[in-house]
């Protein structure tokens, strides 16, 4: 068993997301941590080309005891299965400790064990109350309320008070004797993997709750260290600020930029030319307004015409 080690699940429509990954990763890592990646059965010979042996790929069957073929809140089984997939991989009793990571990711910089533990036995936990969420207004209406609703749903079963609301959406390092710990109580609750889904359907809330409730190991918070960004919005935001990928290294060691809104444009690099990631995300209308506004805000004779066109309007209507 390692003390610690990295966790892909990942599928062939993300295959050359994973190559991405990978490749960053084993450029940067500085301490040989060792990578485990989970596919389906089917896609494991085109993983075979990614992986290129550096690291260890991992049948999905192995887990099919766990998994799923039905949906949960409206999420298919495969989305589901990738999280309960998260939670049973300290079955395999491979790493005390391991780092679920998703396939965009990018790893930025040089890092190493130091920057996932305080101290050799103490993970850190990347916890936040996603307050720049919580003020996203795209996020929040179609997100935010119904994540916050069956999260104090989780609290009130596992008996937490309502704040403060502290999780993460992914990017987790577990522990195996928490989620040992873990698995008794969902066991005595008569609750499997999937079961305990239904009643909250994120793995990562689940645990890190549990640790909150239980505090089987110390938990040493921290910040995210892998910057994500959950919508056409936020990345639009970095990028016209000018925010390069060697900015973002100076406070992060990764970055992800969420497949689930930039998937249809293709693979997207967060160091993609600014004109392109507008195309991406703004509309051809907004544009050629924006566009427009600029041109008549440099152009004073035409600032004039318009403002005299307006009082027209104003004179023919009183």
């Amino acid at each position: 068993m390692h003390d610690f080690a990295v966790m892909l699940k990942s599928y062939l429509p993300d295959l050359e997301y994973a190559g991405r990954f990978l490749d960053s990763w084993f450029e940067f890592d500085t301490d040989s941590i060792p990578v485990y990646v989970v596919v389906p059965d089917a896609d494991i010979d085109a993983f075979m080309l990614v992986v290129r042996g550096r690291a260890e790929i991992i049948p999905e069957s192995v887990f099919a005891e766990h998994l799923v073929d039905y949906p949960i809140h409206g999420n298919n089984a495969g989305y589901m299965n990738q999280q309960i997939i998260k939670l049973a991989f300290a079955e395999l009793h491979l790493a005390r400790f391991y780092f679920c990571v998703d396939s965009e990711v990018v790893m930025l910089r040089p890092f190493g064990v130091e920057d996932f533990f305080a101290e050799p036995e103490i993970p850190y936990h990347f916890l936040t109350e996603d307050a720049e969420l919580r003020i996203e207004p795209e996020y929040y209406a179609t997100h935010w309320e119904q994540r916050v609703e069956k999260l104090l749903a989780l609290r009130k079963y596992l008996d937490l008070p309502t704040e403060p609301l502290l999780t993460c959406h992914g990017l987790a390092l577990f522990s195996d004797e928490v989620l040992q710990s873990l698995r008794d109580f969902l066991k005595s609750r008569g609750l499997t993997y999937a079961t305990a889904l239904e009643l909250c359907p994120y793995e990562f809330s689940w645990y890190n709750f549990w640790l909150e409730r239980e505090q089987v190991i110390r938990v040493a918070q921290r910040e995210p260290i892998i910057k994500v960004f959950h919508s056409k919005s936020q990345h639009l935001e970095y990028v016209l600020k000018g925010i390069t990928t060697e900015d973002l290294a100076r406070g992060y060691v990764g970055v992800l930029v969420n497949a689930g809104f930039s998937r249809q444009f293709g693979v997207i690099h967060f160091d993609q030319p600014r004109h392109e990631v507008i195309g991406h995300y703004v509309r051809v209308g907004t544009m050629a307004r924006a566009l427009l506004l600029r041109w008549i805000r440099r152009a004073p004779r035409l600032q004039a015409l318009v403002r005299h066109l307006r009082l027209l309007s104003v004179d023919s209507k009183q």
